[in-house]
């Protein structure tokens, strides 16, 4: 994967010889989050077919300038479907491209292939019906994950959160506008496959003026591919499908490529500097370095870890925004994604997922890469299992000097860690089936309504039994020898040894969240032991869940993380951002 830097975004390039290639414009917000890792394989699987393929953020999106307050969001967005489709026909030398949508993707690409003449294909993957029906889903998605956290701050007053992703009201009108089928009409005829996740449909359907040769088929297990970024499954079906296709229409040949300057490219905002980077060798680690625009304080940088299997933009883009604000406090940060998530590669041998200990083999080579970038010492930062990996790692490299923790299910892994997650993903995948046929407009209506309601409390009821069994079986294997069972176990001791050498730690932990139990487990009732740790510092954030949906949540952990760095403090400054090629000033 080569990173590139253009129209105010950042891509990923997957090099191929070919005349033709694929442009990949992807989902919005949590269905971003979700389906990432398949736009990932999908472009792999294209570049192998001989399609050099580029993945890219939308304006304002992802690892994008700006945010959600920018005005003309979805006009941005469709010109800059048409910025990648320049930017993969000058750094691959194609004479045209396919491109590929999904979800907002399949609702925007057609708008960005009118009056082109470079357009040689088009695949809509899981298009909603009309932009109506695909505000009135987003918005069901919001009543369901966040009215219920807003409890402590006033909210987004200006448009709608929807799993945290901020959608103005221009926004949202704009969205609603659109007319799929009205657009795809406009165009000439073209090679179209259409990957349907509702009702089936024909290609008349689709098309019915019958230009073009237009394939239909089901999305099979979408349901199980969008119901949550870590217990969702890569539909494989769909994934051969689709690259099948693409390989259909893929032209033999080399074109002509611009020549490069060989330095990487650059995203400038008003107070940050970022470059995309893959850290090789493989296993491929891809992520982004932001520093401040200026001199870098005197805090160590930190290296952002993912939350589960949620890609390196974050939830609810928390990683983007942290690593933005800290930027304004003079602090550097890298954000990656570990391999077998997000957009790295896949590592060369199975793994334990989220939770092998080789995983940190992969950590210190990024503490490797950010030493040879001038910074000789870090911070680590995890959610859930990124702060797992985060512990782990910080115990095997003194170069490590903070330590921040968020909601960590985990210090020590063990056979009961895999059942609980084997229980959590069955959990998270039988609800994707049981909503899978519901109405985006009686969403929520269906959830607690007859049928829907007594069943969601019974898988809920159901699920509590198995947790508090699975608690108890935790704890009895958390003390397994002489010394736990005086008090001090093995995760204490190793708290302690981290703390003893001089790194400083930052525990945040939700109110309610299932991470207060496992602090109790290896720290005694209410973490008191973890608390008299010299080093160490607790946070408790109310109103806020697992993976900080709501913003003050968040603000909250910023606020304390650029305190707890050494940073120089100060709100950030707002404003537009611009993408640039200035030269990088790391070294390659």
């Amino acid at each position: 994967m080569k990173p590139v830097v253009f129209a105010d975004t950042i891509g990923w390039l997957n090099e191929a010889v070919g005349k033709r290639g694929v442009v990949i414009a992807g989902a919005h917000g949590h269905e971003d989050l979700c389906s990432r890792r398949f736009l990932r394989l999908l472009s792999d699987r294209a570049a192998a077919a001989g399609l050099p393929a580029l993945l890219f953020d939308y304006p304002g999106c992802g690892n994008a300038a700006g945010d959600h307050s920018t005005p003309g969001q979805v006009e941005s967005w469709i010109a800059g479907i048409g910025a990648a489709i320049d930017r993969l026909k000058r750094d691959s030398g194609v004479a045209d491209v396919v491109l590929v949508g999904f979800r907002l993707g399949a609702l925007l690409a057609p708008l960005a292939a009118a009056g082109r003449n470079d357009v040689a294909g088009l695949a809509l993957l899981a298009p909603p019906a009309s932009g109506k029906v695909y505000v009135r889903e987003i918005t069901a998605m919001s009543r369901m994950i966040d009215a219920p956290l807003v409890s402590g701050e006033t909210g987004f007053v200006d448009g709608r959160e929807v799993a945290g992703f901020r959608l103005s009201d221009e926004t949202l009108a704009d969205l609603a506008a659109l007319d799929r089928r009205q657009s795809i009409a406009t165009l000439p005829p073209l090679p179209m496959l259409v990957v349907t996740n509702g009702k089936p449909a024909t290609p008349a359907d689709i098309r019915d003026d019958g230009a073009g040769n237009v394939s239909v088929t089901a999305f099979q297990d979408y349901h199980l591919l969008m119901c949550d970024p870590t217990a969702n499954r890569i539909p494989m079906a769909v994934l051969d499908r689709c690259a099948g296709w693409l390989s259909g229409l893929s032209v033999a040949g080399a074109g002509e490529t611009a020549l490069g300057n060989g330095r990487r490219e650059a995203l400038c905002g008003p107070h940050y500097i970022e470059e995309p980077v893959a850290i090789g060798p493989a296993p491929l680690i891809c992520g982004v370095l932001c520093r401040p625009l200026g001199r870098t304080g005197a805090a160590d940088p930190v290296i952002f870890l993912n939350a589960g299997a949620v890609p390196h933009v974050g939830w609810a883009r928390g990683t983007v925004e942290a690593a933005r604000e800290l930027a304004a406090a003079g602090v550097a940060s890298l954000r990656i994604d570990l391999p077998g998530l997000g957009l790295s590669g896949d590592p060369q041998e199975e793994r334990l997922f989220l939770y092998d200990m080789r995983a940190g083999t992969d950590i210190i080579r990024a503490i490797d890469w950010m030493e040879k970038a001038g910074f000789p010492s870090a911070g680590l930062v995890g959610t859930c299992s990124g702060a797992f990996q985060a512990f782990h790692a910080a115990r095997a490299d003194r170069r490590v000097r903070r330590l921040t923790m968020i909601n960590p299910l985990c210090f020590a892994w063990n056979s009961s860690y895999a059942l609980e997650l084997a229980v959590w993903k069955a959990y998270g995948t039988s609800r994707a089936g049981m909503g899978k046929n519901r109405q985006a407009d009686g969403a929520e209506e269906t959830a607690a309504g007859p049928g829907g309601g007594w069943k969601s409390l019974a898988a809920r009821g159901a699920r509590a039994l198995v947790r508090r069994a699975l608690e108890a079986v935790k704890s009895a294997l958390s003390l397994p020898n002489p010394v736990s069972l005086s008090g001090r176990g093995r995760v204490e001791r190793w708290m302690r040894d981290l703390c003893g050498r001089g790194v400083l730690v930052l525990m945040v932990t939700s109110e309610g969240d299932l991470s207060l139990e496992e602090i109790a487990r290896h720290f005694g009732p209410d973490g008191a032991r973890l608390i008299a740790v010299p080093g160490v510092t607790r946070v408790m954030l109310p109103d806020a869940d697992h993976t900080l949906t709501s913003h003050h949540a968040r603000r909250t952990v910023i606020a304390r993380m650029i305190e707890h760095g050494g940073g120089r403090g100060g709100a950030a400054r707002h404003g537009a951002a611009r993408a640039t090629a200035r030269p990088s000033l790391l070294a390659s």
